[in-house]
């Protein structure tokens, strides 16, 4: 239905599989027979007709095939981030010589310095609606995986403001 695995090519080097989602809520619009735990850990995983959501809680593995025709929209949301480091921290020196927060966000000292609230990932089929969330820390790899499905018009991101 949506083929098989993609064969990883080393040489050109491409997302085939989203990081740990977690499922905030589920809706079958065909089948109420069909159901995954709310708050199980969740993948998606590209492949060449399109995607697999797998959803495992407590031992329970649930695998959803998704064709790519059936493909509504896929919304992504950034968490709110708060920057606020203290002066002379490693955190501040590497922002002010131009090194980029997705990397300096590594160095802080404290807490307060750095802090990103959790990503939000909607997808929308013909078939279901998922409601995801994740670290939103992982929301830069999360948005490649996401470009790499082509689904262009179908993908909507969406950036809460930074403090």
């Amino acid at each position: 239905m949506i083929g098989d695995p993609i064969v990883v090519d080393l040489k050109k080097l491409k997302p085939i599989g989203g990081p740990g989602l977690f499922l905030k809520s589920f809706e079958n619009k065909v089948n109420n027979s069909e159901s995954i735990e709310i708050d199980s850990k969740c993948n998606i995983e590209k492949r060449p007709d399109g995607i697999l959501i797998h959803a495992s809680k407590s031992n329970r593995q649930t695998l959803i095939p998704i064709p790519t025709d059936n493909v509504l929209e896929i919304e992504i949301i950034r968490g709110k981030e708060q920057i606020d480091p203290f002066f002379l921290s490693p955190m501040w020196i590497l922002l002010k010589m131009g090194v980029s927060v997705l990397y300096a966000r590594y160095f802080r000292l404290r807490m307060h310095e750095y802090h990103i609230d959790q990503m939000e990932l909607k997808l929308t089929t013909t078939d279901y609606e998922f409601d995801f969330n994740a670290n939103g820390y992982l929301f830069e790899r999360q948005l490649k995986f996401l470009k790499n499905l082509n689904y262009d018009k179908k993908l909507k991101i969406e950036r809460k403001a930074s403090t």
